[in-house]
């Protein structure tokens, strides 16, 4: 049986995997690595339009 630390740790690799797991927040992750950007840079970025590009933003913040 899984002890409560190793279900915690389980839980979070799942999480960190859903918020990678669409291809457009891999690649908004590799614009941040050259700094911070305003989403309206980011959006034009990726091609996606500006909500679109903050909801990413959200997934990836929030995992």
């Amino acid at each position: 049986m899984d002890h409560p630390l190793e279900q915690e740790v389980n839980l979070l690799h799942a999480q960190v995997c859903q918020g990678l797991a669409d291809p457009k927040r891999i690649l908004l992750l590799y614009a941040l690595a050259d700094g911070p950007q305003r989403v309206t840079d980011l959006a034009e970025t990726i091609d996606v339009p500006q909500p679109t590009a903050s909801h990413h933003l959200k997934i990836l913040r929030e995992r």
